[in-house]
């Protein structure tokens, strides 16, 4: 009874989930690295872009990785579609480009020594409240790729591991790196 409570309360913190860099705010004055990586326990989150610099309306490639290093031969993560997060930051404008998901709650194995790896999509969005060139910046983004720009991704791993001990509650991770790359 007390695993069903733990995980409707893990869904509901997990339901409604956008993510945007409001309390990690980039800096223009800033460089960012191309790769960032950090270990919390057993895990080992990498967020990375193959390129340095793109061309304008190139398609990026920008990619999370998680890796389990525990001595188990695979773990169990929890999470929201996917366990990554790719809010971006485009610094010239100063616009803020969130990132948003379906919310079930998902379980995924992770076998030890091998990266869960994902692509960035776009999945942000604007608002009739946001202004007209916010707007069409995002539009741009939709319709052809990056415009111009220096962007910063803050990007992040959430999910949870189950307690195999009975009424522990779950170990919670949010793991986070940044890293940038320019539009030309």
């Amino acid at each position: 009874m007390k695993k069903g409570l733990v995980s409707l309360a893990i869904i509901g913190l997990l339901a409604g989930c956008s993510v945007s860099i409001k309390g990690n705010t980039p800096s223009k004055n800033v460089s960012y690295p191309q790769e960032a990586e950090m270990q919390a326990d057993d895990f080992v989150y990498k967020l990375y872009t193959e390129k340095e610099t793109y061309n304008e309306f190139e398609e990026t490639a920008i990619y999370a990785e998680l890796t389990y290093v525990g001595d188990q031969e695979s773990i169990v993560i929890s999470h929201a579609a996917s366990p990554f997060y790719f809010p971006i930051k485009e610094l010239t404008r100063n616009y803020e480009i969130d990132y948003a998901m379906n919310e079930p709650l998902i379980h995924t194995t992770l076998k030890k020594g091998v990266p869960l790896k994902v692509k960035y999509e776009f999945a942000g969005g604007y608002s009739d409240e946001d202004e007209a060139a916010k707007r069409e910046f995002i539009q741009t983004i939709v319709d052809k790729g990056f415009p111009t720009g220096k962007y910063v991704v803050s990007g992040s791993a959430q999910f949870y591991v189950e307690s195999s001990i009975e009424g522990e509650n779950p170990n919670s991770y949010d793991m986070r790196v940044n890293i940038g790359f320019d539009v030309r």
